[in-house]
């Protein structure tokens, strides 16, 4: 698409295709195949910075540590020490969250972490006595309670 033409709708969006429609741009599509050559190209062209959606790598700092590995193995800790069981409601088999008693964000102000690498040194953060099993609705519930009580938690 042409610059000139960026951020305009397309002139058939929202019209509903027949089914003969439908098939017959199945039908011309099937048995086409990239070639090596373009599966590459495209791929190298969605990476990291040529990415459309690439942001100059501004992930936030909670995000990084939520999906790095060491939060994963506390959670495993967390779940393995309370036996799988919500510690709220007894609950065994649902979906399960592990919660820090003393709030993530707390920690992360008091200590003033700002990089992830930060954070992996933290100890406070990796503390499994720092962590209680709930499962969603129970974490949910003591979260609600947390924003209408002004209580950390």
């Amino acid at each position: 698409m042409s610059k000139s033409h960026k951020g305009q709708i397309t002139w058939n969006k929202g019209i509903p295709r027949t089914e003969e429609a439908k098939k017959k741009m199945s039908k011309s599509h099937k048995g086409l195949l990239a070639s090596e050559e373009t599966k590459k190209k495209i791929s190298e062209g969605n990476k990291g910075n040529k990415h459309p959606n690439w942001k100059g790598g501004i992930t936030p700092l909670t995000k990084s540590i939520r999906n790095c590995f060491k939060n994963r193995q506390w959670t495993s800790d967390i779940f393995t020490r309370d036996d799988f069981t919500c510690q709220e409601c007894g609950q065994k088999g649902v979906y399960l969250e592990a919660h820090h008693k003393k709030s993530f964000s707390s920690i992360l102000q008091f200590y003033e972490i700002t990089t992830l690498e930060e954070a992996l040194e933290c100890e406070e953060i990796w503390n499994i006595n720092n962590g209680i099993t709930f499962c969603r609705g129970c974490h949910k519930r003591l979260h609600k309670e947390v924003i209408i009580n002004g209580n950390l938690g």
